[in-house]
């Protein structure tokens, strides 16, 4: 029988839907090399060689590519739904943030021939209850568009205490203001697409209007009756609360001077990584293809790369593999994978490309990825140290959960009714082989087993949020590491207690999770 052509607008509601997003997601791919290409040529740009006018020219192109960048592939996330990081944070510091904020836009304000400046008012609160990430995303994209669409004026944040206890974060700029299209809706709340001469503003202000709903927050739209528009959101007084002082284990470590290559084709991932990266004091470098990457090692030096799996033109594996087999000293570089969750099968071919360890995707500790970029590097990390575990007689207690178990069962859910089995079948054989493993290794006093296991460990209890568990892990392979034999069995003790404990909840999962009804 032939099949019968339905053109879209024949379609259910929900096939048209599912349609488009296909189509997106095809055309992502294409999207995401074209704009890389883009972004790519601009780097490989000798600037030594141009005069300080070209010079700051180049440096505006790379910073309206990178805005546009991350504007494309925020419309693309809804058909992609790829996202690195897990939005865990309860809260955070607000000066802190504010710091950050005012380095970071500085620097592109300059480079875009205008200034940007931070007016704080009094008695703003000491914290905010919202996902740091996303509010980061909301201003940035509308400082962006400021700045693209006002060119050479200044630009300025002013933040303000309100008197219900929430919070106004104005960004202003003296521009030709917004188009009466996009004020009008806005005012009617209809959706913010691109119009008119100000085209460009609209897929930003619908990225920044769609993650404030996502918060809570509300954004408003308006032009000053001096010139120049007026972007507002304002955060209720339900996300002001006072969260606990930060723990030194919740601070994200000090990553000065690390020189970082990020090889990742998605390029919101990349705008995150380099934000959170920077934030830390490390020097990034993004790439958005294993090609690029390649190009990039053989070029500038690097301390570590970042290496995603699945990318175009040669793969992670493939870029691993290529550099494994210089025989130069770019061979002996720190490389770890970013990657989901991965079987055995997979996770071996991760390691025999020449992987030094995985850091699964989503990312949900900021602090946690920072220490373990400086652990792969082979810089002393801060925390935790062995001595953190010798020093407790109950076994590192002030080192997080024993299991996150919302991100646990995120990740059953992820998997599906028909894939959570095997997910979970697969999961007790690896850490069952991990525990074996390791009581060998630690038996033997094999140093390079130990380290092995503990790097799998850490990649395992990372994944499904056994936050206590990746810690004495992470101990672990420091004290291997350092040669430190005679604390070897006092420190494995709790992080074995753990992995069984883990493996024992795996088991009562599958357990409870009924058999898959076979086709009669």
């Amino acid at each position: 029988m032939a099949e019968r052509f339905m053109a879209p607008e024949q379609m259910p509601d929900a096939a048209r839907v599912d349609t488009r997003a296909d189509a997106l997601q095809l055309f992502s791919h294409d999207i995401r090399s074209a704009m890389s290409d883009v972004i790519g040529g601009l780097r490989l740009l000798d600037r030594h060689r141009l005069a300080p006018e070209e010079r700051l020219q180049i440096d505006r192109v790379q910073a309206a590519a990178d805005t546009l960048a991350g504007l494309v592939d925020g419309a693309l996330l809804v058909a992609a739904g790829d996202r690195l990081f897990q939005y865990e944070e309860p809260g955070f510091y607000l000066d802190d943030w504010l710091n950050a904020l005012g380095g970071r836009w500085s620097g592109r304000a300059r480079a875009a021939g205008a200034t940007f400046a931070i007016e704080r008012g009094a008695d703003l609160p000491l914290a905010v209850a919202v996902p740091q990430l996303m509010l980061d995303r909301i201003i940035g994209n509308l400082i962006s568009n400021a700045l693209l669409h006002a060119p050479g004026v200044p630009v300025m944040l002013r933040v303000a205490a309100l008197s219900d206890q929430g919070v106004q974060m104005t960004i202003r700029d003296r521009g030709p203001g917004f188009a009466p299209q996009i004020l009008a809706l806005m005012r009617d709340g209809a959706d913010i697409g691109p119009h008119g001469p100000h085209a460009g503003a609209g897929l930003g202000l619908r990225i920044a209007a769609s993650l404030s709903a996502e918060i809570g927050a509300r954004l408003m739209l308006s032009n000053h009756r001096d010139g120049g528009g007026e972007a507002c959101v304002i955060l209720p007084a339900a996300v002001i609360a006072p969260i606990h002082p930060r723990r030194d284990a919740d601070t994200p470590p000090d990553l000065d001077g690390l020189r970082i290559l990020v090889a990742e084709d998605n390029l919101t991932n990349q705008t995150i990584l380099r934000q959170l990266l920077g934030r830390m004091g490390a020097e990034v470098t993004c790439v958005a293809d294993g090609l690029a990457a390649l190009d990039a090692l053989s070029h500038e030096v690097f301390d570590i790369a970042l290496i995603d799996i699945e990318m175009p033109r040669l793969s992670g594996l493939e870029v691993m593999t290529c550099v494994r087999a210089r025989k130069d000293a770019v061979a002996m570089m720190p490389m770890v994978a970013l990657t989901a969750y991965v079987l055995r099968d997979n996770r071996e071919a991760i390691y025999s490309a020449g992987a030094d360890g995985i850091i699964g995707k989503p990312i949900s500790s900021v602090a946690d990825f920072g220490r373990a970029i400086l652990r792969y590097a082979g810089r002393p990390s801060g925390l935790p140290e062995p001595e953190d575990v010798l020093s407790d007689e109950m076994g590192a207690t002030g080192f997080g959960k024993v299991l996150d178990q919302e991100r646990f069962a995120a990740l059953l859910a992820v998997a599906g009714a028909e894939g959570a089995p095997e997910l979970l079948m697969r999961l007790q054989e690896d850490l069952d082989a991990v525990l074996a493993a390791l009581d060998r290794g630690i038996a033997a006093t094999d140093l390079a087993e130990i380290r092995s296991q503990t790097h799998i460990l850490i990649a395992l209890s990372g994944a499904v949020g056994a936050e206590r568990l990746y810690r004495l892990a992470e101990v672990l392979n420091i004290a291997a590491k350092r040669r430190r034999v005679d604390d070897l069995a006092a420190l494995y003790a709790p992080c074995r207690a753990d992995l069984q404990s883990l493996i024992a909840t795996v088991a009562g999962h599958a357990a409870r999770i009924p058999p898959p009804i076979q086709n009669a």
